[in-house]
């Protein structure tokens, strides 16, 4: 591993620190556009930002999907990304699990309508009498069926392909002994601004980029 002196760190943090103070005032600008009546405008550099901190965050072989949705389940403070939708869970299962589908149809059953917990689906599997490489492909791809992932789909990808969007509602879904779940610009604003603090820390602290030794060290130039 390549190190690199005291004196090109300090000029590495130098950059580092400047970009993200460029990136911060542009999260700031976002409530503005909201209130001046560019409401999709303003969502859609959100989500595309919070893509942007997540991909350089997380990089690798993964997908932007993967990236996107594991920022928000992890950085975003906000416990809600990480949880379970049961309909979605159920299709996605069908495609890359199916023979999960009656021990998860029994989880869902179990808790009508509620935004389920990660933990909970992984004990139930655990528990299971599903062999070894299922329990394993199914606790992996649990991730795809997060409130985090149908944003990635439903509010990212329609925002920036079209035809747009303005949120999601999950108005039978109960979580945290409520009925209705709200995704809207201040939600996802705030999880914007805690994962900036939390990569722009990490970048800090590592004088890396986006807190991620993997990537690119942009001051290099030909």
């Amino acid at each position: 591993m390549m190190t690199i002196s005291d004196e090109d760190r300090e000029a590495k943090l130098i950059f580092i620190e400047a970009f993200f103070e460029e990136f911060e005032r542009r999260i700031e600008r976002l409530p503005k556009l909201l209130a001046d009546s560019f409401k999709d405008e303003a969502l859609t550099l959100c989500v595309v930002y919070i893509d942007h901190l997540a991909s350089g965050h997380f990089g690798g072989d993964q997908s932007n999907n993967e990236n996107f949705s594991r920022a928000l389940r992890t950085l975003s403070g906000d416990s809600l990304f990480a949880m379970i939708h049961p309909r979605d869970l159920l299709e996605k299962a069908a495609g890359f699990c199916h023979e999960a589908l009656p021990l998860l149809e029994s989880v869902v059953q179990n808790h009508p309508n509620a935004l389920l917990e990660e933990a909970l689906l992984r004990r139930a599997v655990q528990e299971s009498g599903l062999a070894e490489p299922v329990k394993q492909k199914l606790n992996s791809n649990l991730w795809r069926a997060s409130i985090a992932s149908i944003c990635y789909s439903h509010i990212r990808g329609q925002l920036v392909h079209g035809p747009g969007s303005g949120g999601l509602l999950f108005e039978d879904s109960l979580y945290k002994g409520k009925v209705g779940v709200k995704v809207d610009f201040d939600l996802l604003y705030r999880a914007l601004r805690s994962i900036y603090d939390s990569v722009k820390t990490k970048s800090l602290q590592n004088a890396e980029w986006f807190g991620n030794p993997s990537y690119p060290d942009r001051n290099k130039t030909g």
